[in-house]
């Protein structure tokens, strides 16, 4: 989300953008195609009511930080059904677009700005939600962004002191997730991380202790509960491909 480069991108500030307006419910754009979205402990009370939710690794960091499950391939986003969301809750991370944190310095979470993707399908200069009014104070809009930012910041921070503790523990195993497609065969996920069940079975004593009062056990169990909501994303998968097949026929 961290961007510091993409020149498509600009610090957002009342005079340069105060005629840019956001099409909230505008779903369907190049940005929100993904398969896998990042989330944070703080959200996921709701997401596991409607998400399957997993462990990864930052590629360049190599931190673990939790994911939701989108799509089983590139670029497949199954809750997108035209520019309908299928879900009553949006991860904040899909919230906050195309908006991104701009942070000079890693970890400086404090001193990060806002920029705004001008190139986004979101944006517009004729219809949407406005960012400033005509005194070119924010809008209650822009507020929710601000306080989605500060949400997400926070979240990750303590998102990934709870992960280290469950690493730390061998509470974490790598798993290759195997889905079987109706007429579509099999689909690998590959550089997943699970809790691991047994281990967390064998937890005694001080461990047992740390992890109730760190609230990670709580995660853990919300966790492992989201993966029911693999089969909902296997049967939209197979609606989607006899769609296509009888739009080709």
């Amino acid at each position: 989300m961290t961007n510091t480069n993409n020149n498509k991108a600009a610090l957002l500030n009342s005079q340069t953008h105060h005629n840019i307006k956001i099409l909230q419910k505008k779903y369907n754009t190049e940005q929100n195609r993904i398969n896998v979205v990042n989330v944070v402990i703080s959200e996921l009370n709701t997401l596991v009511n409607e998400y399957p939710i997993f462990i990864t690794k930052h590629p360049k960091t190599n931190q673990l930080q939790l994911v939701a499950i989108l799509g089983f391939k590139l670029g497949e986003n199954l809750y997108l059904e035209g520019d309908h969301w299928r879900a009553t809750y949006l991860p904040l991370d899909i919230m906050r677009r195309p908006f991104q944190a701009f942070i000079p310095e890693q970890d400086s979470y404090g001193k990060g700005h806002i920029a705004i993707d001008l190139s986004a399908e979101q944006v517009s200069t004729s219809e949407g939600t406005a960012l400033f009014d005509e005194q070119g104070n924010k809008t209650a809009y822009m507020q929710r962004i601000e306080t989605t930012f500060s949400e997400i910041m926070l979240g990750a921070q303590h998102t990934q002191r709870l992960l280290q503790q469950a690493e730390d523990l061998d509470l974490v195993e790598g798993i290759t997730l195997d889905i079987e497609l109706p007429n579509q065969g099999k689909i690998s996920l590959n550089g997943l991380f699970a809790f691991n069940k047994s281990a967390i079975d064998k937890l005694s004593g001080n461990s047992l202790e740390a992890t109730h009062q760190s609230g990670l056990l709580q995660v853990i169990h919300l966790v492992l509960s989201s993966s029911l909501h693999l089969q909902k994303l296997i049967n939209w998968s197979t609606q989607n491909n006899t769609t296509e097949e009888n739009n080709d026929g």
